[in-house]
Parts: C-alpha cells; structure tokens; sequence
C-alpha cells in the first residue's frame, strides 16, 4: 500500500491578508509542521499543492510541488485535492493536511494510519464536536473519479463527496488542538 502526502497550500489567505503558510510558530513555517508530521510518519512523496506564485517562497529542497490552475475565483480544496491526487501516479492513499496547523503531530498521523488496515472505506476522517475534519484525511485513489464528477457539475463541496464514498469517521476530543488552524491574525490570541 502506498501513500502519498499532500499538504493543501493554495489558498488565497484572504482572512489572513498574507499567504499564511509561511507564517512561524517557534521558528518554522507554518506549513512545515504538516510537512513534518508526514515525515516523520514515513510518507513518501510529500507534496505541496499550491499556486505557481507561491512556490518560490517554499524553502524545504526535497519537496514535490502540483501546481493549481490560477483563476479569478477560488477553486477550494475539493478542487485542490481533485489536481493533486491526479496528477500522483501510482498511488493508493493520499494524507491530506491543511498548511496552517501548528499542532499537528506524526503520531496523530501513524494513528490514521493504522486504521487502514482491515478497512474497507475510501475516506478516513477525524471528527471533532460533530465537525468533520476534512483536511486531516486520508482519500483512497477512487475517490479521484467521484471527485471530478462533482466539479464537472460546477459544485466545489467536499461534503458532496462524502455523500456519495464510504467514510469511516474517527471521534477526538473537543480540547484536541491538533485540527487548530490559524485563519486570522488573532488566532493566535486564541490559540
């Protein structure tokens, strides 16, 4: 079985009003703590779906890179996943990570992971105080044609998705903070 990681770092950072990813928290970036967690965890490639703008700033030597269609509007990350996952050849399961959670950890990582044994899902998501933590998950391979179809009707909502695949859900605690992102300045008051 083999699994990719793809860190989802496109976004237009629109509430932040900088690209967020290359935010530190105890001097690292942002996007270098989910880089990590896949890792440390074993996960190989490790890529970076992001848009052609951004890849310059990126300081990690031995990362891949998809690179998103620029448009005016932003696409989402049902789209973002759609692009990179195929564009990954050879692949079975992609690990999802957003960029801008500090918190994340590898043995959160090894923990989804040991759930694919035995299963017999296409997604695997945490869920936190009945909250769907979409982009901490793991997407089987046929989740590519299903995803497509659903763009291809113009719909960019990754619950579309799991409407229509089979997605074991996986509880956590609500003072969990690994699905803690900073979206705005002052999450980082909140934090």
């Amino acid at each position: 079985m083999k699994i990719a990681g793809v860190v989802l770092a496109g976004g237009k950072s629109s509430r932040y009003g900088k690209p967020k990813m290359f935010e530190t928290y105890k001097n690292k970036f942002l996007y270098e703590y989910s880089v990590q967690a896949l890792e440390e965890s074993s996960i190989s490639p490790i890529i970076i779906s992001t848009n052609e703008k951004l890849v310059p700033y990126f300081s990690k030597n031995d990362l891949e890179f998809v690179i998103e269609g620029e448009t005016e509007e932003y696409q989402g990350p049902l789209y973002a996943m759609y692009n990179a996952f195929s564009k990954i050849q050879n692949i079975d399961w992609y690990f999802v990570l957003a960029c801008d959670t500090p918190f994340i950890t590898a043995d959160f990582v090894k923990k989804m992971i040991a759930l694919l044994k035995d299963s017999n899902v296409d997604v695997i998501v945490p869920i936190q105080s009945d909250k769907l933590q979409s982009l901490f998950g793991l997407y089987h391979r046929d989740c590519i044609g299903k995803m497509k179809g659903i763009l291809d009707k113009n719909n960019r909502k990754l619950q579309v998705l799991f409407d229509e695949v089979n997605v074991l859900t996986v509880p956590f605690s609500k003072d969990e903070r690994i699905f803690k992102n900073i979206n705005k300045p002052e999450d980082w008051q909140n934090g």
